[in-house]
């Protein structure tokens, strides 16, 4: 990454921060609605105050951020997008140069997305064998096995399930 200006206002700050999010696909990754997606004014003085980003430099009365302090931002927001708390975060970077930022932000815009499996859809059918007593079956369902294998297991839960309502239900025949 180029640095910017080292005579950053914390709108730039905050505008630069918000361009290299978008460029590094980090923009819109917050899921909670407790975290804002881009640094605003109000969000960089809270991590100010947890000593996640520095203190600006005054210059003739005037707050200026320089590139540490945006790559302080892109790091907290690198971390909260793969899900981690801000008290995990402060563990993570405080006290981080520049390089070691830089790594934190590469290590999480780097990650290989996880591949979601294709989704199957599964259609069941229910077969009501008597009332209280239904089987489910998969859609397209066949004996994998000996058809007598699978009575018999069949027979075995009748008769597992007669033994735990006290015998009342009737013998697996």
């Amino acid at each position: 990454m180029t640095p910017p200006t080292d005579n950053l206002t914390l709108d730039d700050l905050c505008q630069d921060a918000t361009r290299l999010l978008q460029k590094n696909g980090l923009l819109d990754a917050q899921k909670d609605g407790r975290v804002t997606d881009a640094p605003d004014p109000r969000t960089v003085r809270y991590y100010q105050g947890l000593n996640l980003v520095d203190r600006p430099r005054i210059l003739d009365r005037e707050a200026r951020y320089g590139w540490k302090q945006v790559l302080q931002v892109l790091a907290i927001k690198a971390l909260q997008h793969i899900g981690l708390p801000l008290a995990q975060i402060q563990n993570r970077l405080i006290g981080r140069s520049e390089a070691e930022l830089e790594a934190v932000l590469r290590g999480v815009t780097e990650r290989p997305q996880p591949r979601h499996p294709a989704v199957k859809s599964v259609t069941w059918k229910e077969i009501v064998i008597e009332p209280g007593l239904r089987l489910m079956v998969e859609e397209g369902w066949s004996f994998a096995t000996d058809p007598d294998a699978t009575v018999a297991r069949l027979r075995a839960v009748l008769a597992a399930l007669s033994a735990s309502n006290g015998g009342t239900a009737h013998e697996a025949r």
